[in-house]
């Protein structure tokens, strides 16, 4: 009875060991059931622009991915904002909030995302990003395209910019 336990005992331990060392190769996993590999801290940058026309603007930010869903979005701006196109207004943003989803069958990620804006301090807005993110084979780089939409104060459409965009992840 004792060999048996002892058999079943480093049977259990080999499996575990074996069950330990697939979850930290993300290579070897498929990636169906693998939805959490975008979890961590990436940092993005995307060309946007009209989109029937080559993208020009180039956008930085962070990304922090949650398992369960949600992100968060911290963009890297100046405190104090940036001139605004076209006026003599300062342009600001603040951090946007957002959700997560992957599509096991395509083996792509889906976010959307939303932030405030405000020109001289005074809300202006806000605006989401919707963006199809496809991680390389070791997640460590995500790309895909992005489609951003702009809303005034009263959440009536103001324009819509696309792109591509480049996440690393730190």
């Amino acid at each position: 009875m004792k060999s048996i336990v002892s058999a079943s005992a480093t049977a259990l331990l080999i499996s575990l060991i074996a069950a330990g060392a697939t979850a930290h190769d993300g290579d070897s996993r498929d990636s169906r059931d693998d939805g959490n590999r975008i979890v961590g801290l990436w940092s993005t940058e995307a060309v946007i622009g009209p989109c029937n026309a080559t993208p020009t603007i180039q956008i930085r930010n962070t990304l922090l991915f949650h398992a369960g869903g949600t992100f968060v979005d911290n963009p890297r701006f100046p405190p104090n904002g940036i001139p605004n196109a076209g006026t003599s207004g300062v342009y600001q943003r603040v951090q946007g909030l957002g959700t997560w989803s992957y599509n096991p069958t395509k083996r792509r990620y889906f976010l959307h995302l939303q932030f405030d804006r405000y020109v001289n301090n005074v809300y202006d807005g806000f605006s989401t990003v919707d963006r199809e993110i496809t991680l390389s084979r070791r997640a460590m780089i995500a790309t895909g395209p992005v489609i951003s939409t702009n809303y005034d104060v009263n959440g009536e459409l103001q324009s819509e910019v696309c792109g591509e965009a480049t996440s690393t992840r730190l």
